[in-house]
């Protein structure tokens, strides 16, 4: 199924106060595969998995679609995201939708007159399915997330300015933002991080890929100091056959239709007692509570910026006016030049 033809019945939350995200202090390692193809819509399929690193923080499993007009779209699915509305930190328990744009610019875009966007999903449990899905037509474009399991959606659609599809650079997978087209697996540590993951497999519906560009990345947040950075160009030889890029302790593999990010079979899980106080109670605002947000907050996830090393975006600084206080934040982008 495509994204086109999803449920009509989805949850969206383009008319809510939007959900900041950010942790301090942080290392940002991304595990990135950037096909070879242009196309008018991409999707991956991934198995969500709510692993989690350090601090009760998990991961964000991200579809990245580059316009031919230079803007970068982000749709995808994050376990146990942090959030700096508590400026002790704390996630946003459970899975999440989340979406961004940027200009060619590099600078962060209104969806539908917020700032970027996270969508609590209740229903989407561990191992569940999930349809990431980007799709330009006439001068839109759009983003979902769909579960196959208990057949949740959540989707929006947003400006294409001008563009009609989602292109590749082959000549080095990224542009000069970062900005790219294909998936990549993004986890936040308190320290430098030199180790695998638990085993993700994202699965590519579309025309087989003949190459790919595959990334692994490393990068302090805030500050963008890169950790490590490598990245290959890998030629497929047969839909089956998987070739691997392992650096720093980290692996992904991929083939003409697959991509994995982690060879470990289990890994740690968060507690659903790990979100604070402070953070439920904008989770609650989120789903159409009482208005605890002031103002328009902003996710903060893969900003690229032309001065940075690495490659996933979303990551300004942002002053958050909310009824309990007010609170500044800092969220390191995942996204680098080529």
């Amino acid at each position: 199924m495509s994204i086109e033809s999803l449920p009509t019945e989805f949850i969206s939350a383009i008319d809510r106060p939007s959900f900041a995200a950010g942790i301090q202090d942080s290392y940002v390692e991304a595990l990135i595969l950037a096909i070879n193809s242009t196309l008018t819509h991409v999707e991956f399929n991934v198995t969500a998995l709510a692993q989690c690193s350090d601090s009760a923080v998990g991961p964000g499993y991200i579809l990245a679609g580059r316009s031919d007009r230079g803007y970068w779209y982000e749709v995808g699915l994050a376990w146990n995201w942090p959030v700096s509305l508590d400026p002790n930190g704390g996630v946003a328990n459970g899975f999440h939708s989340i979406y961004g744009i940027y200009s060619p610019s590099g600078t962060s875009q209104n969806i539908n007159g917020h700032s970027n966007i996270l969508n609590l999903l209740n229903g989407v449990n561990d191992g569940d399915l999930v349809q990431l899905g980007l799709s330009i037509s006439n001068n839109d474009v759009l983003m979902s997330v769909h579960d196959w399991n208990s057949s949740i959606t959540d989707r929006l659609s947003t400006s294409a300015y001008s563009a009609s599809q989602f292109v590749a650079l082959p000549q080095a997978g990224f542009d000069s933002n970062g900005y790219y087209t294909g998936a990549a697996t993004v986890e936040f540590h308190g320290s430098p991080f030199y180790g695998d993951e638990q085993r993700v497999v994202y699965k590519y519906p579309n025309i087989p890929q003949s190459s790919a560009w595959m990334r692994i990345e490393e990068f302090t947040d805030p500050g963008g100091t890169s950790v490590f950075n490598q990245k290959t160009l890998t030629n497929y030889n047969s839909s089956s056959q998987l070739q691997s890029l392992t650096y720093q302790g980290a692996t992904e593999a991929s083939n003409s239709t697959t991509f994995i990010t982690g060879t470990q079979s289990t890994g740690p899980k968060c507690l659903a007692g790990s979100v604070s106080p402070l953070a439920v109670v904008i989770a609650i605002a989120s789903l159409g509570g009482s208005a605890v947000v002031a103002g328009v907050i902003g996710l903060a996830y893969f900003r690229r910026q032309k001065s940075r090393i690495g490659h996933l975006g979303m990551l300004n600084i942002l002053s958050l006016a909310v009824t309990v206080r007010q609170v500044q934040y800092s969220f390191g982008h995942v996204g680098h030049g080529p």
